[in-house]
């Protein structure tokens, strides 16, 4: 291992065993959260500072690093802030591990994260089917992991494929991602939806230029159902954590069917996919926020939140109108690496059936959600409390990372 390679190893390894003994013996949870967030922070200059192997995926680093921070800022004391935060550090440190090195060193840490998060599951709604079928193609994917390391260049492109339909959920493999963030306490919810959509960012960007036409065209396929289906959902779903889950499972729809109009990946999908995962892990953190203060999952049940919590209100009304106009953002890089001539058998009208049912039926169930939250007339038998200054802060810091994400990486 080199210098560099240390140095990583370093960077993944202490969230991760800081997390670790946050787990064993808790202290006082204002020292533990302050260093939690000089840990992050001094990771955070060295990502900067520290050339990595592919410079691309700088950002991607540096956007879970962020969620991790977002995460021990905004969290108050309560009965389950040692247990939210040791999470986000062991998680973090596992998805830095894999984000960060490079051949067996990475697979250790993608299967180590994909055990913590089989093991989270279970131990939250152990029994259920959607359960055992999420534990079932993580068990795959863990399988897949193992195998594309010492396998042949093709079955390495087909493992690495399944791997990244995982991280980037399609219908039928999306069982995992929304289980993981069904359960999640708090603002791991949040935590979790920008951790696997950057896991998924990267295997994708390291297997794109070898996914075969063939395949292009089943997951073209793939991202046309799920666009149209995780869009019905949307307008029915009304337990805010599934809503946001199926809102971004008919945006990454957009990253699969985008991939061979727009063949530099690198150009548009990474940008893209870490300003998707802020806005709806911010949207994700808000909403965690209100549950934390009255136990509240069903949107509609506490309208009129902006009158009594206008900060609440404000950050909500930025984030619902970015993620409105998220299928624009690949759309302008994108079109710069667009072939002039395309060959007559690639299903173009696929790819723009799924970026108008994104984009329109977005419109329509994010305006619909803030409607029924942060307007109309607010409940008398409720004592509001708005956001904390330091939960505000969390909130915006992540709307400026997908600002800067989508407007200006």
């Amino acid at each position: 291992m080199n210098f560099e390679s240390i140095l990583f190893l370093i960077f993944a390894l202490g969230p991760l065993l800081l997390g670790m003994v946050w787990r064993i013996q808790a202290g006082s949870f204002s020292m533990l959260r302050y260093t939690g967030m000089m840990v992050l922070g001094a990771i955070g200059m060295g990502l900067l500072v520290v050339k990595s192997a592919d410079p691309t995926i700088v950002i991607l680093e540096e956007a879970v690093v962020l969620a991790g921070f977002c995460v021990l800022l905004s969290q108050n004391e309560t009965e389950d802030s040692t247990f939210i935060c040791s999470t986000a550090m062991i998680v973090l440190g596992l998805a830095l591990g894999f984000l960060t090195l490079t051949g067996i060193m990475s697979k250790v840490f993608l299967i180590g994260l994909l055990v913590f998060a089989g093991k989270s599951i279970y131990r939250d709604d152990p029994g259920a089917v959607r359960t055992n079928l999420a534990l079932g193609q993580i068990a795959l994917t863990i399988l897949c992991s193992l195998v594309s390391g010492f396998s042949g260049t093709t079955l390495q492109a087909m493992m690495g494929i399944f791997i990244t339909v995982i991280f980037l959920p399609l219908i039928p493999l999306h069982q995992p991602f929304l289980c993981i963030i069904k359960n999640a306490k708090g603002s791991l919810t949040s935590f979790w939806i920008i951790v696997w959509l950057a896991v998924g960012i990267d295997e994708l960007h390291l297997i794109h230029d070898s996914i075969p036409a063939g395949m292009l065209f089943i997951l073209r396929l793939l991202a046309f159902i799920s666009a149209g289906y995780a869009s019905l959902v949307c307008l029915g779903q009304q337990r805010w954590n599934l809503f946001i889950g199926s809102a971004v499972i008919a945006h990454v729809a957009l990253i699969w069917g985008l991939l061979e109009p727009f063949p530099d990946f690198t150009q548009w999908g990474m940008s893209f996919g870490v300003t998707l995962a802020l806005v709806m892990g911010g949207l994700c953190l808000a909403f965690s926020f209100i549950r934390q203060r009255y136990g509240w999952q069903i949107i509609g049940k506490l309208p009129g939140l902006a009158s009594p919590m206008p900060r609440f209100g404000t950050v909500m009304i930025f984030l619902v109108s970015f993620a409105m106009v998220l299928p624009v953002f690949p759309a302008i890089p994108g079109l710069n690496s667009m072939p002039s001539v395309f060959s007559k058998d690639i299903p173009i009208l696929m790819t723009l059936f799924i970026i108008l049912v994104v984009w329109l039926a977005g419109g329509w169930y994010f305006s619909n959600m803030l409607h029924q939250t942060a307007y109309g007339t607010a409940r008398s038998d409720v004592t509001y409390t708005d956001l904390r200054p330091a939960e505000c802060v969390a909130v915006t810091a992540l709307l400026l990372g997908a600002t800067y994400s989508g407007l200006v990486y």
